[in-house]
Order: structure tokens, then C-alpha cells, then sequence
């Protein structure tokens, strides 16, 4: 049995179309806030063209700003863009671990819980460590260990572009009608969304995505795009050569499993086709709260050092081509020291 426990997520990144819930600012933005409103109930494009831009009959260009297709129904807590060239916003939702937003000068600052980034940054992640971070249209972006990504904002589409330098990252997107909005620029190829669920992780002259909601377009030095529809993976390579596969099915976990004084010892039927198997723990069932990763080449775990109290956990598998499957979801409870199952 090899296997390794890492405080992020080895497992490749993932782009999504559901929305995880996340608290809004505590303050809800004032009329004298510049370039965006969080919505409240009982807030209309009219009322709040009107607060910030001082005519009511503004609330189309509201409206375009953002894409709606329905602007007589605003779901609260949503971000709403008032200004055409409005910065690019990033909240840190929860971090374990070591991770840095690192300036242009390469000087690095460490990153709090409740902090705020902007493009002029880049993120990331030490050893045994992962970040959460939420985008000014509810999209979520979780970074795994000995990751660095970079965030870039296209004004005149609105396309959000995560430029993933190393390492790998999973995302959960926003919808949004019309056109991509949201990019994985990968040294191979780029991954453009308009809302769905999915991993990509950079790979030495290749990348991978895992498509497990929805579908991405994959694009090569200009070239015309290729899709990946949900339930299937892809490999692409430095000359444009996309190959595609179903993903592997979720793993089953054996009934054997116990917690226990800090340690969670698990095990999962063999899978044909699977070389890796991956194990994340989180305190939450949208995974934002990672706490916990291990992966084993053998489908057996051991994870340590893990405190006692309930955990959402998932498994999945992974191909010979590095592609992640799909994914099992339990809840496991944990003991304390002296304690059994």
C-alpha cells in the first residue's frame, strides 16, 4: 500500500455549475459603494438603478451588465455588477495551511479567512495546504497543494480567465447565458465554460479535465474548440491532440471502515482500470472546508491527526491517464481518543 496524506487537494481541479452556499458580506453594500450590489430580498433592477445610478430607467444596463436572462427575479445574495470596468473581486473563503497572494514584485502575503484579492495577485498554496476562494458572480475556486493561479478579468465579455501556472485547481462556475464566461488557460490549451462542474489539473506537456456536470470546450494555439460532455475526461497534449474517455465510476466503499482516536482507516473495492484512488475529508457537504486528503494506489487509507467530530467524505478513482473519475459521497463520524466505532 502507497499512499500519502495531504491537507489539500492532489485531485485536479473542477469547475462547476451549482452554486455552493457561502455567507454575503456582512455589510450589505451602501448606494456610495462603487462597482457592485449584493442583492437583498426584495431588491428590483428599477430600485437599485435607480440607488446607484440615480435613474431608474438605467436597470438595462444592469441587466446587460450582468447577462439575466430573467431580471424580474434576483436571487438574494447575488453580486451584481453596476460598473462596465469594475475590478475583478476574489474573497477568501477558508484556507488550511500555509497560501500566500504573492504581488508583482514577488513579494508574498499570507492569506486570511474573510480577506479580499485582486488580479495584481497571484495565489498560492504551500505543501499540505488548499485554499477556497469566491468570485464576484458566486463561482467558487478551491486550490490544492503546491498550486499557483492567477486571475485575469476581460471587460468588454466579461470573461473571468484563471491562468493555472502549476499544480491544479477545482471550481464550481455560475451559470450564465450566452457565451463562455469562465477560462482555465493551462499551458496546453485552454478550458472555457459557461457553467458546469468539472477538474482540470496540469500535467508535465499535458493537461486533464474531468467533466462531472455539464460540458467545457477545450481550444489549442487558436485552433477550433473541442467538447468534453459530462460524464466523459480528456487528455490533452502540447500539439492539440485531445483524447477523450469515459470516466471511471465512482468507488465502492467497504463496510469495514472505522474512526476512531484521530485516525479513519478505509478501504474501497478494487476498480478495473484504476491505478489511484483518492479520499477527501471536509466539515461541509459542498467541500469548500476541506480539512483532509489522502491517496493510495491500493484503495486502502489510512488518514491521521484527523479531530474528532462529523465529516463529509469522497472517493473517487483515477485512469492511467491521470483523468478522475466520478465520485462516492459518504458522512463518516469520529471518535475520540478511547473511543470505537
Amino acid at each position: 500500500m502507497t499512499q500519502g496524506v495531504i491537507g489539500g487537494l492532489l485531485g485536479g481541479l473542477l469547475l462547476a455549475g451549482t452554486a455552493m452556499a457561502a455567507p454575503p458580506p456582512a455589510n450589505p453594500q451602501s448606494p456610495s459603494s462603487p462597482g457592485y450590489h449584493i442583492v437583498r430580498p426584495g431588491d428590483t433592477l428599477w430600485n437599485i438603478a435607480e440607488d446607484y445610478l440615480g435613474d431608474a430607467r438605467a436597470w438595462r444596463r444592469v441587466r446587460d451588465l450582468n447577462h439575466l436572462s430573467d431580471p424580474y427575479r434576483l436571487q438574494p445574495d447575488t453580486k451584481l455588477i453596476l460598473e462596465e470596468n469594475s475590478p475583478l473581486s476574489i474573497d477568501v473563503l477558508h484556507l488550511e495551511g500555509e497560501v500566500w497572494a504573492e504581488g508583482v514584485d514577488g513579494e508574498r502575503q499570507q492569506l486570511l479567512t474573510g480577506m479580499r484579492l485582486d488580479t495584481t495577485q497571484a495565489v498560492v498554496t504551500g505543501p499540505f495546504a488548499f485554499v477556497s476562494l469566491r468570485l464576484e458572480d458566486g463561482s467558487q475556486v478551491v486550490l490544492p497543494s503546491s498550486s499557483r493561479v492567477r486571475f485575469a478579468k476581460e471587460h468588454d465579455r466579461g470573461i473571468v480567465r484563471v491562468r493555472l501556472e502549476s499544480g491544479a485547481v477545482e471550481s464550481k462556475v455560475t451559470s450564465r447565458p450566452g457565451e463562455e464566461h469562465y477560462q482555465v488557460e493551462t499551458p496546453v490549451g485552454i478550458i472555457g465554460v459557461r457553467g458546469t462542474h468539472f477538474r482540470v489539473r496540469e500535467q508535465t506537456g499535458a493537461a486533464t479535465t474531468s467533466v462531472l456536470r455539464g460540458a467545457v470546450a477545450i481550444s489549442h494555439d487558436g485552433h477550433a474548440q473541442q467538447q468534453v460532455r459530462e460524464g466523459e475526461g480528456g487528455r490533452l497534449d502540447s500539439d492539440g491532440r485531445l483524447m477523450r474517455v469515459a470516466l471511471l465510476p465512482a468507488p465502492t466503499l467497504l463496510p469495514d471502515w472505522r474512526g476512531a482516536g484521530g485516525v479513519l482507516h478505509a478501504r474501497v473495492e478494487s476498480l478495473p482500470g484504476a491505478v489511484l484512488y483518492r479520499l477527501q475529508m471536509s466539515r461541509d457537504s459542498d467541500f469548500i472546508e476541506l480539512v483532509r486528503e489522502a491517496v493510495s494506489d491500493d484503495g486502502e487509507f489510512k488518514v491521521e491527526d484527523v479531530p474528532a467530530g462529523a465529516y463529509h467524505v469522497r472517493l473517487s478513482a483515477v485512469d492511467a491517464n491521470g483523468i478522475e473519475g466520478r465520485e462516492a459521497h459518504h458522512v463518516f463520524f469520529l471518535r475520540g481518543v478511547g473511543a470505537h466505532r
